[in-house]
Parts: C-alpha cells; structure tokens; sequence
C-alpha cells in the first residue's frame, strides 16, 4: 500500500510541474483579418441614393483638420516629425512621439492622406480616446453599408457585427472617421481620420465596387524590408499605448526577443504556413530555448492579412485570447516582428538577474 501512495505522489508532483511548465508559455490561433485585398466584389449596375454620399460637417479643430492639407501646414503646427517611415501603400507614415503622438499619412505630393492617434491627450474632436463608445452610437448615424464615390466608380464598405461594435466607419465631408474600440470595456481606443482614396486603397473593410478598382503600387523587396521594420515599431509603440490605457506597465523593446519574431514571421511567409508551431523551429517554447532567452513567462500573438500594425494591434485587443497576452500585466520584454501581412509579437516576463548575465538588451 505505501508502495501505491508513493507511485500516486510522484505522478502528481510530475503532473504539477508539466502544468507549471507548459503555463508558462502561452500560444493563441492565429488571427486572420476577416477581410482580404483581392476579394471586393463588382457589381456592374449597383444603385446606390446619392443623398448617403455626403455626411455631416467636418470638424473645425483637431487633427482631422490637416487631412487634406500640405505638410507645411502640419510643420507650422507640430515641427519637424520625429522619424519618418515607408508604408506598404506607397506614401510615408510621419511619425510624432515629442509631446503629441499620432500618426500622418503623406502621399508624394506632401497632402496628408490619413492621421491616426491613440493618445489620450491629442485632440481628436468630435471624439478622443477613452471615451464611451455609447456615446457615440446615441449622437452618431452609424450605418451598415457606407458608400464612396470617386468620379465614376462607386465603392460600398459593409460593416459586419463586429466591425459595428469594434471598428465603426463614420463619415464627414470629404473625411472618414474610423473609431477603434476597446470591444469588452466599450470606450474608443484610437482614432483613425482618412481621406476617401487611401480608404478604398486599404479596403479595410468587406466592399463592392462599381467602376475601376483601385489598387496600392506594391513595394519592391528591399523596400518592403524597411515598411517591415516601420511596422515592427509601430507594433511595439501601440502596445505601450494600449497597456498604458489600462493602467499597465510599458514593455521594454527587447533585441533577441524581436529577432524571434522577426524569424517567425519570415519563417509563415516563406514557408507558406500559418501557426505558432514552426516546422523547422518549433513552438515558442522551443525557439526560446533555443535562441537562449531565459524567462518565468511568455506568450505570443500572431497575425496575417491586416492592412497596417493599427489594424493587426487592434484585432488582438479583441479577441479575448490575444487580449490576455497583450495586456498581460506580468509581461516586462516584447518583441516584434513583420514580413509583409505577416505580423509577430512575443512578450515574456524577464528574469532580472539572468536578464542582465545574459546580456540581453534593447534595440
């Protein structure tokens, strides 16, 4: 009988430990956009009443005033941008980070296509982050189908149940408003105000179109290696951002843990799959081990498909498995990493003292 007690006791110490074990690491299903370029849909002889074209009064202060405009303008207001980054569409993405932090879209002629904020002291008006989104749904006319019409063509945004309660489209004159939730504590996230023709050229949600499609020039290979690592920045500056708006500590940018995520991401494009689970390098778990990276935890999110790090941040803040892992208050160290619609992160919690013997540093 002691002999079956003891058997029984060591299988349980040996279940415990798995358990804590495979606790640590955390994987998610991978997330896909639910939307894809290539697939709009044309419909020859679409009616459409021209009376939902034109929308209410674009805001008269606030960020979406420069949409439009000639860089100078936003020179005289914000100075020089502190870094300016290629996008996958063809115009750059001016980033601030002094001060105020937001985002703007220029195109070759120095117009501002498109600004994006998730700072809660930008102003954003009639909006701004951390608000009800309730709010917006009493004083808004929020529709299902959205149409824009440029010359000839006639394109239609259908907004599915999802994109109603996380991604809403509102429009303006001349001006498109999308408004990133916060899908569980229902309050805006992040703003995003974009003229008609880089909506269309982003496709950012289900569309028909009437007329010509309009399509992005796509970036040769050398240039797409710098939107990738455009990308991977802006990844790590969103999640900061995201944590902070829930009382989170910001992560540090951690070197090895990037070179991870940027060889995972390569690795799914390259090798045409989509999964945590490597076939030559294995799960996280293994690729941690592997590239020597100690850590008490760790987990990981992955995406494909999205338009932008905007849109693939903010799908795992909403979904509720890649939620935990973003908004993980024990995680210290994230990694990120882009190669083309393939979009990586890995955060850990950091073992401070074999942090710091292992020479572990940021990028």
């Amino acid at each position: 009988m002691r002999v079956f007690w003891k058997i029984a006791l060591l299988l349980f110490i040996l279940l415990a430990v798995f358990y804590f074990l495979d606790s640590r690491v955390k994987e998610n299903e991978p997330l896909e956009s639910p939307v894809k370029h290539g697939t709009a849909i044309p419909v020859p002889d679409k009616e459409f009443d021209e009376q939902q074209i034109s929308g209410p009064e674009r805001p008269k202060s606030g960020l979406s005033t420069f949409v439009g405009k000639n860089t100078i303008d936003l020179i005289e207001a914000f100075g020089e941008p502190d870094r300016i980054e290629p996008s996958s569409y063809g115009y750059e993405w001016w980033i601030y980070t002094d001060g105020y932090s937001f985002m703007a879209g220029v195109n070759d002629d120095e117009k501002v296509n498109q600004i994006f904020s998730a700072d809660q002291s930008v102003e954003l008006k009639p909006f701004f982050v951390g608000q009800d989104i309730n709010e917006i749904y009493r004083f808004s006319i929020i529709e299902t189908e959205v149409n824009v019409v440029l010359g000839e063509n006639v394109y239609t945004f259908t907004l599915n149940s999802q994109d109603l309660k996380d991604k809403i489209l509102l429009k303006f004159e001349g001006l498109f408003a999308q408004i990133y939730v916060d899908g569980e504590e229902e309050i805006i996230e992040g703003v995003r105000f974009i003229d008609p023709k880089t909506l269309v050229v982003h496709q950012p949600y289900d569309m028909e179109y009437m007329g010509e499609l309009m399509v992005a020039r796509h970036p040769s290979s050398r240039a797409q290696m710098e939107v990738d690592r455009s990308m991977e920045r802006q990844i790590f500056e969103l999640t900061n951002f995201y944590r902070e708006h829930h009382g989170l500590e910001p992560l540090e940018n951690n070197y090895w843990l990037t070179t991870l995520a940027q060889n995972h991401s390569k690795d799914m494009a390259i090798g045409n799959y989509f999964s945590h689970e490597s076939p030559s390098g294995g799960n996280l778990s293994e690729r941690l081990k592997n590239s020597g990276i100690e850590h008490k935890k760790a987990g990981e999110n992955i995406a494909s498909n999205y338009v932008d790090a905007i849109e693939a941040v903010h799908g795992w803040l909403n979904s509720p498995a890649h939620r935990s892992v973003l908004l993980d208050p024990d995680a210290t160290d994230i990694g990120t990493g882009a190669y083309g619609k393939f979009y990586t992160q890995v955060l850990i919690k950091s073992d401070p003292k074999k942090k710091t013997d292992s020479g572990l540093m940021q990028r």
